[in-house]
């Protein structure tokens, strides 16, 4: 299998946008790290780091392509977005189907509280109050430290 994730180039960020919004996910601006995964030299997955605060990203817009799906990608992507973003701490807001997966990385459930920063609790009711599927809320240090 010839896997390979990379940086999204500026120029790619409004098909990027395209395929989120195909998912009805929140579009990406341009100040997002966002990362595209190529299976075969074929665009199969995307995934971004959004910054929320000094040393603190929300890690989000997982999508893989469902003709891609089953092949590892996911993990790829999550793997490669938190080596690349250098964040002390890094937030994401997975369905709940998708828990064991984010826990094989190093995330773990936390608690709506005064360190979650307020653009990452605000995006979290929003996406509970929007889709039917309910969204956690997890959160990994560097390093794969228990915050």
């Amino acid at each position: 299998m010839s896997l390979f994730v990379r940086k999204l180039a500026p120029s790619e960020l409004d098909w990027a946008n395209s395929k989120y919004e195909e998912v009805d996910f929140l579009p990406s601006p341009a100040s997002d790290f966002v990362a595209v995964a190529e299976l075969h030299g074929i665009a199969a997955g995307l995934g971004r780091v959004t910054k929320v605060a000094p040393g603190v990203g929300e890690l989000g817009g997982m999508y893989v392509f469902p003709e891609h799906r089953g092949a590892g990608i996911s993990k790829s992507l999550i793997q490669f977005l938190i080596s690349e973003s250098a964040l002390e701490i890094l937030y994401c807001l997975p369905f709940e189907h998708l828990y064991s997966l984010y826990e094989s990385v190093g995330f773990r459930a936390c608690q709506p509280g005064a360190l979650v920063p307020p653009k990452v609790l605000d995006k979290h009711t929003w996406c509970n109050a929007h889709y039917s599927k309910s969204v956690l809320l997890m959160c990994r240090a560097s390093g794969g430290d228990v915050i």
